[in-house]
């Protein structure tokens, strides 16, 4: 099938990319399929594609239902997954929270990341089925995406999708605020690294640092990871707390030489 290049709204990208495009091609069905996904690659990837989707196909049931014990055993609506392997470099992308074609860029990684790309995606589509506050398209859902990919596939995100150093170092590039409050207010977008690292490092605290299971995590979710932190704790101080520690271990306005997205536990 032909496919035009189409702009998606909800997004994994690495940083500076805003909207991840998928080059146009001509896609051609995976021979396998499973319960809960099907696969079509873009012919024009020869071998390499066709790597990526026998990879994917090997281990997309086992991570649906890893992800489905940390939902509370829910089923995501429209399925099976369709898992659109494209010739992209910067990403991976879904036409809505919900949407279930997920469009895999095959040239954003190593081929290990585009199982992590799967996921994060993946996990975007539970949390819209989940609600509890969890939004996709905003730092706290985009954060949670990351956060899950990372843990169940690790050491594999090549640095430019690596969100919590911007956070640390640099100022926003949107108001010159540096180490701005992410935990008590969410940002409305899944593509400002600034808010991503702020909430990945947050999340990666609770998980790491005050031991709670991304099950417990995802069932206290809130409209703001600070009201997260309050469901699971009864506390008010999440950012208080947070903040404390963070800038113990990586001073404020000194090189934090942070290369990943899980510093914990400090």
């Amino acid at each position: 099938m032909k496919t035009k290049s189409i702009k998606k709204s909800h997004v994994f990208s690495k940083q500076g990319v805003v909207e991840v495009i998928h080059p146009a091609g001509t896609f051609k069905a995976h021979p396998q399929q499973t319960a809960h996904f099907k696969i079509t690659v873009d012919s024009g990837l020869g071998q390499a594609g066709t790597d990526v989707a026998n990879a994917l196909i090997q281990t997309c049931e086992q991570d649906f239902t890893t992800l489905q014990g940390y939902f509370g055993n829910i089923t995501p609506k429209s399925m099976p997954f369709h898992l659109i392997v494209t010739s992209g470099n910067s990403g991976a992308s879904h036409a809505t929270c919900k949407a279930t074609a997920l469009s895999i860029g095959a040239k954003s990684g190593p081929l290990p990341f585009m199982r992590s790309l799967v996921i994060a995606e993946e996990d975007e589509v539970f949390q819209a089925n989940f609600g509890r506050g969890w939004n996709c398209g905003f730092s706290n859902g985009e954060g949670l995406s990351r956060v899950l990919a990372n843990d169940m596939v690790q050491g594999v995100e090549p640095q430019g999708f690596v969100s919590p150093p911007v956070w640390l170092d640099q100022k926003s590039d949107v108001d010159g605020v540096y180490r701005e409050d992410w935990v008590s207010k969410t940002d409305n977008t899944d593509t400002n690294y600034f808010s991503i690292g702020c909430s990945v490092l947050f999340l990666n605290w609770l998980r790491f640092q005050l031991n709670y299971s991304w099950s417990q995590i995802i069932a206290a979710g809130a409209p703001t990871l600070g009201g997260t932190y309050q469901n699971l704790t009864g506390k008010s101080d999440g950012w208080a707390s947070f903040t404390t520690l963070i800038n113990q271990k990586f001073p404020p306005n000194q090189p934090s030489n942070l290369t990943k997205d899980n510093p914990f536990p400090l």
